[in-house]
Formats: C-alpha cells, sequence, structure tokens
C-alpha cells in the first residue's frame, strides 16, 4: 500500500519526482548551474497548493494557485538556502517560509533605463528577423508585374506580389524595408 504523495518535484528540463529524497532535490538544484536561458527553473509543489521555483540566477518565486496567494519572490539565495526552503515546502512548514522577507510579484521591478534596452533589443532582434524574412523572397522578377495597384515593381517567386506588399501582405504591417 502506497501513501498519497504530499510534494513532487519538476526538473527544469521536465522530469517529475514524486515525494523526493533530499539527495534528489540536490541533483534538481545542481541541474540549475547549466547555462540554459529557455529553462531557468525547477519547482516543487507540495499537495497544499504551495509551489516554490527556483532560479538558476539565484531568485525564487513561492506561491499557491490554489489559495490566489502570491507571486512572491526572493532575491540571491545559494543552493544550500534553496535546499532548505524546499525542505521546509516538502514538510509542509509553509509558516516558517513565510516569516522570510519576502516581495510582492514575480521579480523586482525593472528601472526605465533597463525597460529602454529591453525594448531596444527586442526592437532589433524584430527588425532582423523581419530582414531575415524579406531577404528570404528572393529576387523580384520585372516579366511579372506586382499585383498591388499602382506598383511598377516585379513579383516575387510563387507570389502575384512585389517583395515589399509580398511582406506586408503575410505580415499584416508595413515594410521597413521600402517599396
Amino acid at each position: 500500500m502506497t501513501s498519497p504523495m504530499s510534494c513532487f518535484v519538476q526538473s527544469r528540463w521536465g522530469d517529475c519526482v514524486d515525494d523526493p529524497s533530499e539527495s534528489k532535490m540536490r541533483e534538481v538544484l545542481a541541474e540549475l548551474d547549466v547555462p540554459d536561458p529557455e529553462h531557468p527553473d525547477a519547482w516543487l509543489t507540495h499537495e497544499s497548493g504551495w509551489t516554490l521555483s527556483i532560479f538558476s540566477g539565484g531568485s525564487c518565486i513561492l506561491s499557491n494557485s490554489a489559495m490566489d496567494t502570491g507571486p512572491q519572490y526572493l532575491e540571491a539565495i545559494s543552493r544550500a538556502e534553496a535546499l532548505q526552503l524546499w525542505i521546509k515546502l516538502s514538510r509542509g512548514q509553509v509558516q516558517d517560509m513565510q516569516s522570510l522577507p519576502w516581495k510582492d510579484g514575480n521579480a523586482p521591478p525593472i528601472s526605465q533605463e533597463e525597460l529602454q534596452i529591453l525594448k531596444q533589443a527586442s526592437a532589433e532582434a524584430t527588425l532582423a528577423q523581419q530582414r531575415e524574412f524579406f531577404d528570404s523572397l528572393g529576387p523580384e522578377d520585372d516579366t511579372q508585374r506586382c499585383r498591388q495597384p499602382g506598383c511598377s515593381r516585379g513579383a516575387v517567386k510563387f507570389s502575384v506580389l512585389c517583395k515589399p506588399h509580398h511582406f506586408e501582405q503575410t505580415t499584416k504591417q508595413p515594410s521597413p524595408f521600402g517599396h
């Protein structure tokens, strides 16, 4: 006869273990030392609904979706501290955890300067993807005119439109690469 599950740990790469041992928790936390921006965290969920996510950068998030509580976060925690938090949560010692200096939210707010840097990086990445798509359309064939009214450019292969008009029709936004 098996006892009911009290918690499970989810590794950053998808492995899930019911009622993990302390050594298994250490193993899952050690995986966070391997760089992988696509999979930045691992988490432990208790049957009470509490989840504690640990991130590779040293932050953690505590929440309880069943009770609509959280999220709250801590920054700059060590792997040893993360392990102790998981052990407490696995034992249902949520009150002990809640005495820590949690801050509301998923992470600290970013400054306007950081926001501008992120927006600029996003705009540059978007433009690079758009350029790649635009260039993939290939050359225009001057013997086949673009069917967009008023356009005198040639159509690209497998289309009745020129590169800018084909780009606009496909992406539903103006071509940043001219007409």
